[in-house]
């Protein structure tokens, strides 16, 4: 893989990983919700500009779609299920 690939799967691995932790709930208080929600939104604005991919939702399944692509390679340490 090149840099820029690897620098967008790191980037998609981060939004996944943020996105499933506030969908779990599993953060402490409104802050730390906050703190996660204003992360995941930064990494989707650099992810918009990279993948032109905009809405949240298909952002996050691009991203999985992505990482579960590099799993296909054999490459699967940064996401686990």
């Amino acid at each position: 893989m090149d840099a820029a690939t690897d620098h967008i799967r790191q980037l998609a691995t981060e939004y996944v990983l943020l996105v499933e932790q506030m969908r779990s709930g599993a953060y402490t208080d409104a802050t730390e919700y906050r703190t996660l929600s204003s992360q995941r939104t930064l990494l989707h604005d650099d992810l918009i500009a990279l993948t032109g991919v905009s809405a949240r939702p298909a952002m996050y399944a691009h991203c999985r779609a992505l990482l579960a692509g590099n799993r296909n390679e054999g490459d699967d340490a940064d996401l686990a299920e």
